[in-house]
């Protein structure tokens, strides 16, 4: 009996000491599937990235969402897509009109060009603008160059301050010439291709006080013998105005003095060289010359 006594106290001990493994190995069990899933939890989660941001154009996506083309300070060109945006009490509002400037915060993935869009406030509206045509189409210019000119990703913190700088001046000058000529300059110099002002592209002959020629295509001037047929004359003068004038901040080369002569001309060479450069015709260039 106390064999049988004994006997049965160790089996109860046995099946104590299994049972504690047992309820061990599951602890353990649920300890490595909790781990596995917080991580791959993790993984997949998507960074929120807030930045500021002007807003270039936006697209219809479905029947309530919008595509943004963004260009921002911190993170360069991209596009970003704001759920339900199109909804009548969207939370978005009146943030996204185009040339707005805006705070925002997006969602980002890797290995994915579109991004979403979490918040966006609104810092400056150039809502106003609207009510001046040539004004309007300057400012669509401006986005226009910027979605084809633009590479996306690449930050560029001084061509960010250049399209704030140019949209507050169209906004609170009423002028357009000057304004897109500075644009212009800075877009071209700040790319890489400002051409020679000094010398024929073509012979390497000195302009002199004549300047140089351009046509269609071109991102350089050409002297007279080299030129081509029809092309345009931007003078020696001019080029050393628009050199001068755009070294200044914007908004104190339009406070010193009304438009000086060639300003147009001057900038009509000069979106001859961004045209080329994006190797498609520049809708608000084609509007622009009737109208600005």
């Amino acid at each position: 009996m106390g064999r049988f006594g004994c006997r049965g106290s160790a089996s109860r001990e046995t099946a104590h000491r299994r049972g504690d493994s047992f309820f061990s190995f599951r602890a353990l069990v649920r300890v490595l599937t909790f781990s596995a899933c917080r991580r791959v939890d993790i993984g997949h989660r998507m960074p929120l990235r807030e930045t500021e941001a002007i807003v270039l154009r936006t697209y219809r996506l479905g029947e309530a969402d919008k595509i943004a083309s963004l260009f921002t300070r911190q993170l360069g060109r991209l596009r970003a897509v704001a759920r339900g945006a199109l909804r009548p009490k969207s939370r978005y509002g009146g943030t996204l009109e185009p040339l707005s400037y805006v705070r925002i915060q997006i969602f980002e993935r890797e290995n994915r060009d579109l991004l979403h869009l979490n918040s966006v406030e609104l810092i400056e509206s150039f809502f106003s603008m609207q009510a001046d045509y040539r004004v309007q189409l300057a400012a669509q210019y401006l986005a226009e160059v910027g979605e084809r000119l633009l590479p996306e990703r690449e930050v560029n913190e001084r061509t960010f301050r250049l399209f704030l700088a140019v949209l507050r001046a169209l906004k609170t000058s009423g002028e357009v010439n000057r304004p897109l000529l500075y644009f212009d300059y800075w877009m071209v110099r700040l790319g890489g291709f400002l051409p020679e002002f000094a010398a024929c592209a073509s012979c390497g002959r000195a302009l002199g006080e004549e300047g140089g020629y351009y046509a269609r295509g071109s991102e350089s001037l050409l002297c007279r013998d080299c030129k081509h047929p029809g092309g345009l004359r931007v003078s020696a003068a001019i080029l050393t105005m628009v050199r001068a004038a755009c070294h200044l901040p914007l908004e104190k080369w339009l406070a010193q003095e009304k438009a000086p002569p060639g300003c147009r001309e001057a900038r009509h060479f000069f979106e001859e060289i961004i045209e080329s450069h994006t190797e498609k015709k520049l809708v608000t260039r084609q509007m622009m010359q009737e109208e600005v």
